[in-house]
């Protein structure tokens, strides 16, 4: 089914307690073509992240009226898991994306630990709609990307849905 749809990525914030152990670099927005945004950046993971680790991850969303009012939190979440759990279960519905644009893992089936310490490219990254639901309403929407163990860190993402019906 089509969505009913369309959506602008506004902008890209990161922030790391510890630059050291997990860094951001250059995430921003970039134009494409008219209407067309994609996110690129990098960012660096040097620590081991070990199977039963306290390496976690968790997922928030929230919508604005007009991105200007309070956010008001979405049921649209992920719940605090460990990083290996997410690989293998919700992180799949944005591999499909991230593996033409980016050097993050990409498999067929479980995740196969470990997850490497490197620097991480997204380049020109466009999310593909067919993985989210087919009807949102108009307006802003936040979403909150939160890491916790090693180093704590956060990527927020603001998007404007626009009807397309």
């Amino acid at each position: 089914m089509k969505q009913t749809w369309t959506y602008e990525l506004k902008s890209i914030e990161t922030h790391s307690d510890n630059p050291d152990l997990m860094s951001f670099e250059d995430f921003k927005v970039e134009r494409i073509s008219r209407g067309v945004y994609a996110a690129s950046g990098s960012f660096t993971v040097n620590y081991d992240v070990e199977e039963g680790d306290d390496t976690e991850i968790e997922f928030l969303s929230y919508r604005s009226e007009n991105g200007v009012k309070e956010y008001k939190p979405l049921p649209f979440r992920v719940q605090r898991q460990h990083l290996y759990r997410y690989f293998d279960n919700l992180y799949k519905v944005v591999m499909g994306t991230l593996k033409e644009c980016s050097n993050m893992p990409a498999y067929e089936d479980k995740f196969e630990p470990p997850f490497e310490k490197k620097t991480y490219v997204l380049d020109k990254c466009q999310f593909n709609q067919e993985e989210f639901p087919q009807h949102l309403q108009e307006g802003f929407y936040k979403v909150i990307v939160n890491g916790y163990g090693a180093a704590t860190w956060n990527m927020v993402f603001v998007a404007e849905i626009i009807s397309d019906v």
